[in-house]
């Protein structure tokens, strides 16, 4: 075999249809044909999810081949490019489809940590070409520049908090734009099956499933996974009518919180980031009239608004249970919003202490135990009840019996982000046994 050569994909889709993991599965299977070999996994990489400009998804692809003698990375860069042309929304004005091939054994440490800023930050176009140009990459843009950002991240990602797995399979063209007939029943059972290696098949709580998407593109399902060897096993336990494509397992960063910033203080807010962040409850919570919930945190250096929106369901019940004095560590999003103020959209929130709170009210009679009246500022109290009063009586603090106990509470599967990790699951680390190998049978990954 000849040439080591690691392509990148991004931003193919549009909310009309199409999915760039589809595009990757079938740049694969072109240049199998072609006779280049697959080293180790498919990429799915997932870039910072609150960066304005993000695909549908916010997710680039990656794969790494060996070409076969006699073919150069400049054909095997032109083959791809023709799948990319063949299925991405190019129509769409703001699709901007992209392709980068990097030809060597180790990618450049400057392009790996580009890669994973884009998954925690915002990073520039201009710094990517200018990366893609010191290292004599290969890289067409479509409809402007912007996809070369994913394309190049997904180039250089190193998993650097670790990684999961995701079976996705496809379905064929003329079912896209139809509801898709994956049994409910049977995902619900696989997920019972399978509990141990799968994860955010379904949400218990709210009797939903969650592999199948609700777009007209071509996924039919994903299963995600700690272990790819169940995952095949997992699919085939479902009862799925309707005829299927084709599917790949891609390595994976979703569910590794890598997309989190651990900052000091609030001062250090930083706009489109995911954040982890350690305050105390210094307002009293409020509910919106869209239901969603709202609290207020400080620190030595400011304050912020954390937000549990309606979405999140159950969720804003452990917002609403706060109250100020407790302590807290909160992962979410900052996104500025104009004339909202500082808000955290929550993902998940630890409740370090549990503050004694309480509020004011006017003393008991000391005599018949009701509630006593003020009689005007320095006047003292008064009973109504049995006639007693007292100018020396004072207000009493009416301790509340605090519900919420110190604990780890995050949203929903229904709302969790990509990279969110579930509370409990242990993510995969280093390389896997495959990483570097050039895969000689690739029906455990790839059908």
């Amino acid at each position: 075999m000849g040439t080591r050569l690691t392509l990148g994909v991004d931003d193919t889709d549009s909310p009309h249809g199409m999915c760039t993991t589809y595009v990757m599965y079938r740049i694969i299977g072109r240049l199998r044909e072609l006779g280049c070999r697959l080293v180790g996994f498919p990429r799915l990489v997932r870039l910072n999810p609150v960066c304005p400009h993000k695909t549908r998804g916010n997710a680039a692809l990656s794969a790494t081949f060996l070409l076969p003698e006699g073919m150069s990375p400049e054909e095997a860069h032109t083959e791809a490019l023709g799948v990319v042309l063949d299925l991405a929304e190019v129509r769409e004005r703001r699709t901007n489809p992209a392709l980068v091939s990097y030809s060597g054994e180790q990618v450049p440490e400057d392009v790996v940590e580009f890669s994973r800023e884009a998954v925690k930050r915002m990073v520039s176009v201009s710094r990517a070409v200018h990366l893609i140009k010191r290292h004599g990459m290969l890289a067409t843009a479509i409809n402007g520049p912007q996809g070369l950002v994913g394309a190049l991240s997904a180039v250089g990602y190193d998993f650097p908090s670790g990684y999961t797995y995701e079976l996705i399979a496809y379905r064929v063209k003329e079912m896209r734009g139809t509801e898709r007939r994956v049994e409910r029943e049977s995902v619900f059972a696989m997920d019972r099956a399978f509990s141990g290696c799968t994860f955010d098949n379904v949400d218990r709580e709210y009797g939903e499933v969650r592999i199948t998407p609700h777009t007209p593109c071509p996924v039919l399902l994903g299963i995600r996974g700690t272990d790819h060897r169940c995952l095949p096993r997992a699919l085939g336990s479902l009862r799925v009518d309707e005829p299927v494509e084709g599917w790949v397992i891609y390595k994976t960063n979703q569910a590794t919180d890598d997309h989190i910033v651990e900052i000091g203080s609030i001062g250090e807010l930083e706009p489109y980031t995911s954040v982890k962040i350690r305050a105390r409850v210094s307002g009293m919570p409020e509910v919106s009239r869209g239901g969603h919930a709202f609290v207020e945190v400080s620190d030595g250096s400011g304050s912020v608004r954390l937000a549990a929106y309606e979405p999140t369901k159950s969720f804003r019940n452990v917002i609403l249970k706060l109250r100020p004095g407790d302590e807290v560590v909160s992962y979410g999003s900052y996104r500025p919003s104009p004339g909202e103020p500082p808000t955290i959209n929550l993902e998940r929130i630890e409740v370090l202490g549990v503050a004694t709170y309480g509020r004011p009210s006017n003393p008991r009679c000391p005599v018949c135990g009701s509630r006593m009246k003020s009689e005007g500022r320095g006047k003292g109290y008064s009973c109504e009840a049995c006639g007693y009063t007292s100018r020396l009586a004072e207000k009493e603090l009416l301790v509340e019996e605090r519900e919420l106990v110190a604990g780890t509470y995050e949203v929903p599967a229904r709302a969790r982000r990509h990279l969110s990790r579930p509370i409990g699951l242990s993510v995969l680390r280093g390389k896997s046994l495959i990483d570097d190998m050039a895969i000689q049978d690739l029906s455990e990954i790839y059908k």
